[in-house]
């Protein structure tokens, strides 16, 4: 097993003609969640912020993007569901043995990380085709190695970290816990929705983390 983090600078995503347009309608976009995989391609629930004098629905006019619902908005940005084409998506259906990680997105100053685990063979073939399409500027490569009973931590990105450390600082876990999503969406600044999905990615992760432990 492998896993894989990939990153391109914010310079390095303009070559791409479709992610330009992205990065000119927007301030950010994460994937926040996948929910749903077709023939097609990935509904994904995204967080977007755009920018001054532009529209979520203007994401429709590109070519692998179609906007399916806004769900709402805040000062943070539009929860929405998207339909997402991009050959980047597509491959990541069609090869097997491979999880690609949310939360993921495209920033206009921190530009792209893509994290990803499967069998090694799987993700060298995907890191093949990556480089075809659209070249990462670093790839780090590691191996899973099994015993490690804190290797989940590599698989959690910086905000579902300090996420989970807050929920657990306020004894969200704790048996009679009054505290809510809500309560620490509002300490964190954040729509309750874009903490709970966080949130729950958190928890899939570490359960299969543990669970591939025990099998």
């Amino acid at each position: 097993m492998r896993k894989v983090l990939l990153r391109w600078k914010i310079t390095s995503l303009g070559h791409s003609k479709e992610i330009a347009q992205i990065m000119e309608m927007t301030e950010r976009i994460e994937v926040l969640g996948h929910l749903s995989i077709g023939k097609q391609g990935v509904t994904q629930l995204v967080e977007v912020k755009m920018h001054d004098g532009h529209e979520l629905h203007e994401l429709s006019q590109l070519d692998s993007f179609e906007v399916l619902e806004k769900h709402e908005e805040d000062e943070n940005g539009i929860l929405a569901s998207i339909l997402c084409t991009h050959p980047l998506a597509k491959m990541a259906i069609e090869l097997s043995n491979i999880h690609v990680y949310p939360p993921y997105g495209i920033d206009s100053k921190r530009g792209l990380e893509l994290r990803m685990s499967g069998l090694s063979d799987s993700i060298r073939r995907f890191v093949g085709l990556i480089r075809a399409v659209m070249p990462p500027d670093s790839i780090s490569v590691q191996a899973i190695k099994s015993g490690n009973n804190k290797g989940w931590l590599d698989f959690l990105t910086p905000k579902q970290k300090e996420v989970l450390a807050l929920a657990v600082r306020r004894g969200y876990y704790e048996d009679g816990s009054e505290v809510t999503l809500k309560h620490l969406a509002d300490e964190m600044g954040i729509a309750r929705s874009t903490l709970g999905e966080h949130l729950k990615r958190v928890e899939v992760e570490i359960m299969t983390r543990v669970g591939e432990e025990l099998i």
